[in-house]
Formats: C-alpha cells, structure tokens, sequence
C-alpha cells in the first residue's frame, strides 16, 4: 500500500514488525490507543515484544484511531496489521 494511505479507502494499516528477521510470534504488551482517539504522527500506538526484543508500532501520520484487532497478550505474526488509522 502507498505509504500516504491510499488505495484503501484513505485507510493506514499499521504493519506488525519485529528487528528480528527470525521473528514470528510477536506478544502485544502495551495497546496505547484506544478506537477512536486522535494521534499524531510519530505517536506510540502499540508496543509489541519478540524474545526480549521490543518493537514500538507508531502512527505513520496523524489521524484517527479505527479499528484495533488484538488485545494485551495476543500474538500477531510479522506483517499482519493490528490497527488502522484514517489520516487527518
């Protein structure tokens, strides 16, 4: 997807990623966000951990919070996208 969001409905999806290329389970630790809060660019969303390596999910643009798809505890794979953001 375009990195300014289009191509879906104007819709970011935010990409669970890990600095590990090894990485697959990444356990969701901290949700910052909540459906419907406003967030600026660069604002932590989601802090995700893979064997002690922790990986910070940020807003890549400000806009509003619409769908979170995990909670504390979940494990999501590299790639799969737990949260979306309509950008301002």
């Amino acid at each position: 997807m375009p990195a300014d969001g289009r191509g879906n409905g104007g819709i970011f999806g935010i990409d669970a990623t890990c600095a590990s290329v090894n990485a697959y389970d990444l356990v969701v630790t901290d949700i910052m966000v909540s459906v419907g809060d406003a967030v600026a660019a660069e604002q932590i969303l989601m802090i995700l951990e893979y064997n002690k390596i922790v990986t910070e999910l940020t807003a890549p643009a400000p806009g509003t919070v619409i769908a979170i798809r995990c909670q504390l505890g979940d494990e999501v794979q590299v790639g799969e996208r737990p949260i979306d953001i309509r950008p301002n």
